[in-house]
């Protein structure tokens, strides 16, 4: 966070050429804090006690840990896991009092979907995630009482899933959907899968034998719906067509010889996969991160008063997603950025025209955007 506050001064002065940079405040319960990236983002200090990383539970200062997270210069909160449903309500309300938005992940167990999307955060993240309002009761009652974890089958077309996704409409709620980061999981296992599988090695402490690798995770992950990243696409789809704003989070880099983000890769999923027309999927990525985020007031359209931040194209970006690679310039705050001025040269496009096309692409178009956990850039943490 300490890194990430100097590179968003220097985005927001025109120090460095980059989108401006927004990231989260994370709030989670104190089991989570066993996760090792929270050592690693609050070095120096003691995890879940550092004003972007806190522990949070019933007896909390909500109004102190909420004004302490905004000292940080936090776009937004994030709330990531190990959170009861009345807590999270009670963190919704206060920062909605203080006026910072709430980016949760869709489930933080022991939270729910539906209890996530009717304490009316500014966005639910991981669309997959959706699926967990399907697990049956008496599961859900078993993971509470601690006899319960990991992965469980459930029924996609359970009507629970389209009752969150009417409150999330009702609500205005965005889903980031971060179809990327599912697709890329799966090619990662499936890589991981075709090397050769070493020997097991005696643990001479215990022994016990184990494969050779890192000590297991001692967090209590409760349950989790299974879901696969084409099931991800599917739930996606249902949301779009039930009327729930989308944005375009990616959680995921992009390939080590990428020329491009990842957010073109998740524009491609919401148009190619979920069959979002054009005219939305840049809505995605444009107004409706800009809803994410909070700062609708000054970007997202192109209205007076806004930012100039405009990305000029050579193409139609309306005729095909491989189109709004054809970047001829973009304009942050007005500045002027030359593609062919960049590290990056652009592809060769078959039959450009001389002429060029403008929309409202937002400077966070042009890096990992959306919220959330992704979006925007959210810090560590996704």
């Amino acid at each position: 966070m300490r890194a990430l506050a100097e590179l968003q001064r220097a985005a927001l002065i025109g120090e460095i050429p980059v989108p401006d940079i927004h990231y989260a405040a994370l709030l989670a319960g104190e089991s989570f804090f066993v996760d090792p990236r929270t050592r690693a983002s609050s070095m120096g200090e003691v995890p879940g006690r550092v004003p972007w990383l806190r522990i949070v539970g019933p007896d909390t200062d909500l109004a102190q840990t909420i004004a302490i997270a905004r000292g940080t210069w936090a776009t937004g909160v994030k709330t990531y896991a190990s959170i009861e449903g009345l807590l999270l309500a009670r963190i919704a309300a206060e920062a909605r009092r203080q006026g910072i938005p709430v980016w949760s992940h869709t489930h933080v167990g022991p939270a729910l979907p539906m209890d996530v999307a009717t304490t009316g955060v500014t966005s639910m993240s991981h669309v997959c995630s959706l699926a967990s309002a399907a697990i049956p009761d008496e599961v859900v009652a078993e993971a509470l009482a601690g006899r319960r974890s990991a992965m469980v089958e459930v029924d996609l077309k359970d009507p629970r899933i389209d009752a969150v996704l009417e409150e999330m409409k009702r609500r205005g709620t965005v889903l980031d959907a971060t179809l990327k980061v599912g697709f890329f999981r799966e090619e990662r296992m499936a890589a991981q899968d075709s090397l050769a599988t070493p020997p097991a090695q005696r643990n001479v402490q215990s022994d016990v034998q184990t494969p050779d690798g890192p000590p297991p995770d001692p967090r209590r992950r409760g349950v989790r719906a299974a879901c696969s990243a084409e099931e991800g696409v599917t739930l996606t789809r249902r949301a779009f067509e039930a009327g729930v704003l989308i944005s375009t989070g990616t959680d995921a880099p992009a390939g080590r010889a990428a020329e491009w983000p990842a957010l073109h890769d998740e524009l491609a999923f919401l148009h190619e996969r979920v069959g979002m027309p054009m005219e939305e999927v840049i809505r995605a990525a444009t107004r409706n991160g800009a809803l994410a985020l909070g700062l609708e007031a000054d970007i997202g359209t192109i209205e007076e008063g806004k930012y100039a931040n405009l990305v000029f194209l050579r193409e139609n970006p309306t005729a095909g997603v491989g189109n709004l690679e054809s970047v001829h310039f973009i304009l942050k705050r007005g500045r002027r950025f030359n593609r062919n001025e960049s590290s990056l040269e652009p592809r060769p496009v078959a039959g450009r025209r001389a002429g060029t096309t403008c929309f409202a692409a937002d400077a966070h178009l042009q890096g990992d955007g959306g919220t959330a956990e992704g979006s925007s850039a959210q810090g560590a943490f996704s």
